[in-house]
């Protein structure tokens, strides 16, 4: 598992949307007080930016200049007052109004950018004002006093030496969108420049992640204002969004990206209105089925001769602006409409003419999916495209594009966004652990696919054990041993990068017992994984590191099922789920957890010494390899944490009182010393099998935990009980669990039945996969049902 974020390098950036009103601003130092070490990257508050503009345009004009200053002065100060205590407001509403009285001066001297800074240097100084009014370190830093750019070209080591001084402890808030050039003159990064301002500032700390907090949740398979069935992605592999930059994507835009191309930090787009999601991250680590549908109304085609020495990315690059060639034609140039005249003014400069088409077009673009069999336009979309005529059609392995000479609706968009990305659900499943219940949930899998057939593809997607995994675009899932037993070693570092590169929705079946895997539960979950768990070690690790995996799985919005961890396939914790989340309250729960244990005392009558039934057991599979793991009770002790912990109990491990069936003497040592030895466990129960009989009871393993007034009582131990009593009357090898509530108090609810053996439990955990399949239908069906009432208003 990769190691938690060094504050000191992490990024944030907030733009406009995100610091538009006092309200905004206190949820921003919020998210930012988690991390006491940060570097944060501000844009101006709202539309600040734009006011400051159409200053600096009404600067011919007295009256309105004079009107403008005056109101853009007065909102800003409301926003101060509004964010701040009385006093700190005073002191930076005073260093406001002194950067609005430069501004005439800049103006004279067309120093345009130095007003431009404004914006940023206020929500700079504003937050770390905020910060520190908080009880937290923070200060406000300028941009310009160390970021320098030679024309467009970032001065990476240069930049560097100048913030060395400024890697202070506490959180350092920078402005966004402004620098200075090599002979010291303000200048911006152009609109939407604090994006690119934060990945250099990631780069020149050398950022592990870098975080754009935006207005909006992820990165979406196209513009959810223009198509409801985009789907939100939580990973994009980086060079479809360096792709989507060069497109125009409003997420992600053209520079951003670029200082990060040879830098390891990962970009996360997240949203500031919901802090808890968590976002799409870029990285060279993601899933490879993404694919989008993006467009540019008012595009113009622009062909520029066959000896231009230029490229379309070069010309972005050099004026900020969207310029890209289109597929298998280098000469052919796709740009804004509104753009063409800096295009040609550049050009021209640079000795290149080029002719311009007379018609707007609307672009459209699909790009294009890594997976190798979705390479090509779709029989039913190129049908659709025809009736569409488009005047222009350019396609190559990554992209394909379209150009319309009428704008595509919303719906028409929709339309073939449907038949490009279609909305069938697949459920990636992987399965760690191929032992007897692996073998066995394997050998159910096909009917449980065919069960879902139609609403859901549950693929199986991987398998792996200790020693080798699988994990293929086609595994037959009734040969998978062979398979799998060609298949290579791997690393955990190898086995991450698979679950990462599954596309979503995807899921995690544990089968193993391995307390050591169920700690990387974390990092599973931060890969966008499910967790269905069979593995007891993962609900009973030490309560800080289950309260990490709860909180995880919470933050990821994913689901954690380990309905299988107590009583196999009895549905217990399902059972517990239903009656709290209706309203009720258990107050006690007692029974018996241990299949093996429930074999032995109910066949232990007195005519043999006990440890005959043991070893009786061991023959029939019935015990571990080592019967004393059994005997010791720290299993039951384990399943009775997680029946408390599923009740929010916040138990550990020892705070269970554990009396072992296995006397002490015998719990050290050998297996051969545990048999050479077993008298002294003889002896001690027949005695009490003795004294139970004479009493008309009989001796039982018992788990029993007690909630009274919000305190826990928990303990395990064996005990003789009533003929009468629901705990008497099993099988041998029942589970029984008996719970009183609220509403069972005088006839506690009972569930009893067989709580060991691959069957049943393989049987549980396709339980788990049934609702965990079912939730996936629902999603789907909701996000058609919107898609319809989409479709509806836009007709």
């Amino acid at each position: 598992m990769s190691s938690p974020l060094n504050h000191k390098n992490t990024v944030h950036k907030f733009g406009g949307s995100s610091l538009a009103s006092a309200e905004r601003f206190s949820a921003v130092a919020a998210i930012v007080a988690k991390e006491p070490e940060a570097w944060v990257v501000v844009s101006a508050p709202g539309d600040t930016t734009d006011e400051l503009l159409a200053l600096i345009d009404s600067r011919e004009q007295p009256e309105l200049f004079a009107a403008l200053l005056q109101q853009l002065t007065e909102k800003l100060g409301l926003l101060i007052q509004r964010t701040l205590n009385e006093q700190n407001a005073a002191v930076l509403i005073s260093k406001v109004q002194s950067w609005f009285a430069e501004v005439p001066g800049f103006l004279a001297a067309a120093q345009f950018n130095d007003v431009l800074a404004i914006g940023e240097r206020l929500s700079s100084q504003l937050l770390a004002a905020l910060l520190n009014q908080q009880g937290l370190t923070a200060t406000a830093i300028d941009a310009r006093d160390f970021l320098r750019l030679d024309g467009s070209e970032v001065q990476y080591e240069v930049s560097s030496s100048w913030l060395a001084p400024f890697e202070t402890s506490g959180i350092k808030v920078v402005t966004g969108y402004i620098a200075r050039d090599l002979q010291g003159n303000s200048i911006t990064l152009g609109r939407n420049g604090s994006d690119y301002s934060a990945t250099i500032v990631g780069r020149l700390v050398k950022a592990q992640a870098i975080h754009i907090w935006t207005d909006v949740d992820a990165i979406y398979s196209a513009d959810p204002r223009k198509v409801p069935s985009a789907r939100a992605y939580r990973q994009v592999p980086w060079q479809q969004a360096l792709t989507l930059a060069q497109l125009g994507n409003p997420v992600l835009h053209a520079k951003t990206l670029s200082p990060l191309l040879d830098a390891p930090a990962d970009l996360i787009v997240r949203s500031s209105f919901e802090p808890n999601h968590p976002g799409c991250k870029v990285s060279q680590q993601a899933a490879i089925e993404v694919q989008f549908l993006t467009d540019l109304t008012q595009a113009a085609l622009v062909t520029v001769p066959a000896s231009c020495k230029l490229t379309a990315a070069a010309v972005a690059s050099a004026l900020q602006i969207t310029v890209f060639a289109a597929p298998k034609a280098a000469d052919q140039w796709i740009v804004a409409s509104n753009q063409v005249d800096s295009l040609l003014s550049y050009l021209a400069g640079q000795q290149v003419f080029a002719r311009v088409n007379p018609h707007a077009f609307h672009a459209v673009v699909w790009v294009k999916p890594a997976a190798r069999q979705q390479k090509q336009v779709n029989a039913a979309a190129g049908r659709w495209l025809d009736r569409q005529q488009a005047a222009f059609s350019f396609e190559d392995e990554q992209l394909a594009l379209w150009l319309f000479q009428s704008a595509l609706t919303s719906l028409e968009l929709t339309e073939l966004h449907q038949l490009l990305l279609p909305t069938q659900v697949q459920l990636n499943i992987v399965v760690a652990g191929t032992g007897n219940v692996g073998a066995e949930f394997l050998a159910l899998l096909a009917k449980q696919q065919q069960a879902f057939a139609g609403q859901i593809n549950l693929k199986l997607a991987g398998l792996f054990n200790s020693r080798q995994a699988l994990f293929a675009e086609k595994i037959d899932i009734h040969n998978w041993q062979q398979a799998l037993s060609l298949a290579p070693a791997y690393t955990e570092a190898q086995l991450e990068l698979a679950l990462q590169q599954l596309p979503e929705p995807k899921v995690l079946v544990d089968l193993t017992p391995s307390r050591a895997f169920s700690e990387r539960y974390p990092q599973f979950i931060n890969a966008g994984l499910d967790l269905i768990s069979a593995n007891k070690q993962g609900v009973t690790l030490p309560l800080a590191q289950y309260q990490q995996i709860k909180q995880a799985a919470e933050q990821q919005q994913v689901q954690w099922l380990s309905n299988t961890t107590v009583g196999a396939g009895l549905p217990v914790q399902r059972l517990l789920q239903e009656l709290k989340s209706s309203g009720d309250t258990v107050h006690r729960i007692s029974g018996i957890f241990s299949g093996t244990l429930s074999w032995l005392l109910a066949k232990f009558d007195g005519s043999k010494a006990f440890s005959n039934f043991v070893l009786e057991a061991q023959q029939l599979g019935l015990t571990e390899p080592d019967p004393r793991d059994d005997l010791s009770g720290k299993d039951v002790q384990r399943k009775l944490l997680v029946l408390a912990r599923e009740l929010d109990l916040d138990l550990d491990i020892d705070q269970i009182e554990l009396e072992p069936l296995l006397p002490a003497s015998l719990s050290a040592g050998s297996i051969d010393n545990f048999w050479a030895g077993r008298e002294v466990l003889d002896q001690e129960l027949a005695k009490l099998q003795q004294q139970a009989q004479a009493a008309g009871k009989v001796l039982r393993y018992v788990a029993d935990l007690k909630i009274a007034a919000g305190k826990a009582k928990a303990q395990v131990s064996l005990v003789a009980v009533e003929q009468t009593d629901p705990l008497a009357a099993i099988l041998p090898c029942d589970n029984i669990f008996v719970i009183e509530s609220d509403w069972y108090q005088q006839n506690p609810l009972v569930l009893k039945g067989p709580g060991a053996g691959r069957q049943v439990t393989a049987g549980g955990v396709h339980a788990d996969l049934a609702i965990l399949a079912k939730q996936k239908i629902a999603a789907a069906k909701a996000a058609k049902h919107s898609q319809a009432q989409a479709a509806a208003w836009v007709k």
